[in-house]
């Protein structure tokens, strides 16, 4: 196991525990449970774990890190270093961030005390009403995705007079602001954006229902001595409405910078995948299965998303026509078949969550598999999927999750053919 992978492992194990509880002794507070949100492994850079911490009268949520940081960064944010036989990690509180200072702003409604003069400044409904025109009131703030070091998610709710709206609010790397704007105009279906200083951008709500939503079809809540109940058909979406959301990026999408896709990354994913537990020979083996079936060839280069899945896709509500694409951070130059098989990869992941719930799943995925035949050969297809499948396993939330993952990877690189896979 190589040092990611056992970094990662630590972060999973029982010795989080102890570093969790080494950090909260000097302020004399005991921990009494703590639970492991999520790890985030980046290939060739940190891991970085989220925990929700119990102590008496608060919940913490604290972030246990493999970054490297300065005296000085360890003094500003109070973080904790502690050395293990794996390697060195730092222990933060947050909202507090070395690499995303919006956090404070967003969570905290801080005033921004350095750099006054910045037009961000300011608490952010202040920002917000500057942003939209006029006197806003924040009225509900959820947060949504939270990856220490990288990003944030969160959904806003504000009221001015002209009523109620929903925003979203992502919280980024202030450096990389240029890019995620300009990302938001490579396509009329991507919603604008705007800068609200400190790496906050500022997202209208798309219009449309996402695909995810369109396909999740739970069974009606009824009493146990009440009738049957049956789960609403999902509507019958045509592949070429989901591709059509591709068609919109326009041509200045390749002037970006390229991004890898996990195919072109895959050998770097595996130690993330075995330090979330999955087999290390089953890992290797899948790795080796993806890069023999990966063609070198795949197309030209064209505008690409870089992150097509079905949450990030919004369509009317008929499911005919595509309303928005989301999440524009990836947008850039690649190949379309990177693009399809993340479409793919995700789409085979949604039952392991509701199998009842998404069983019209299947059957899109077959429609969509057999659309994506038509222009792309069809072993790269499946090694490009397969290496979706194995970017995603780290993020699986049970064992079972994660076997579905593997299993599925396993099979895209094996022998069956692609109806077989999706029978």
């Amino acid at each position: 196991m190589d040092q990611l992978a056992a970094l990662v492992s630590v972060l999973r194990g029982p010795t989080a525990g102890e570093l969790l509880r080494l950090v909260l002794e000097p302020a004399d507070v005991a921990p009494s449970a703590w639970k492991l949100e999520q790890v985030y492994a980046r290939p060739g850079a940190e891991a970085s774990a989220l925990y929700h911490v119990e102590t008496p009268g608060m919940l913490l949520t604290l972030v246990i890190s493999t970054a490297s940081l300065t005296d000085q960064d360890r003094e500003a944010m109070g973080a904790v270093r502690a050395e293990s036989a794996q390697g060195t990690v730092h222990i933060w509180a947050h909202p507090v961030d070395p690499e995303l200072p919006g956090l404070l702003v967003v969570e905290a409604g801080a005033e921004v005390e350095a750099g006054a003069e910045h037009s961000g400044s300011g608490t952010l409904e202040e920002r917000l009403s500057r942003l939209l025109g006029e006197q806003c009131s924040l009225t509900e703030l959820r947060r949504l995705v939270l990856r220490p070091l990288r990003r944030a998610v969160y959904r806003a709710v504000v009221s001015s007079v002209r009523g109620e709206r929903v925003l979203y609010l992502k919280v980024v790397k202030p450096a990389k602001m240029p890019g995620l704007l300009q990302r938001h105009r490579c396509s009329m279906l991507i919603p604008s954006a705007a800068d609200a200083g400190d790496g906050i951008l500022v997202i209208p709500e798309a219009p449309g229902r996402s695909l995810t939503h369109h396909l999740y079809r739970p069974a009606p809540s009824t009493a146990t001595s009440g009738p049957a109940h049956h789960h609403e058909p999902a509507p019958h979406i045509h592949p070429k409405t989901i591709t059509s959301a591709l068609d919109s990026l326009m041509p200045h999408t390749l002037e970006l910078p390229a991004r890898e896709s996990p195919a072109q990354r895959h050998r770097s994913l595996e130690p993330g995948a075995i330090g979330a537990g999955a087999d290390p020979q089953r890992v290797r083996e899948l790795g080796d299965g993806i890069a023999a079936k990966l063609s070198t060839t795949p197309g030209p280069v064209v505008p690409t998303h870089g992150d097509f899945h079905p949450a990030n896709l919004f369509l009317d509500e008929p499911a005919s026509t595509a309303k928005a694409l989301i999440d524009a951070d990836t947008v850039g130059p690649g190949y379309r078949v990177d693009d399809l098989a993340t479409m793919l990869g995700h789409l085979i992941t949604l039952p392991s969550f509701d199998r009842a719930a998404y069983c019209a799943v299947p059957d899109l995925a077959r429609r969509f598999l057999a659309h994506c035949l038509s222009e792309h050969d069809s072993e790269d297809l499946r090694a490009r999927t397969a290496a979706v499948l194995l970017s995603l396993l780290p993020g699986a939330e049970s064992s079972d999750q994660q076997e579905h993952y593997l299993r599925w990877a396993e099979a895209l690189t094996g022998p069956l053919s692609p109806a077989d896979l999706l029978r």
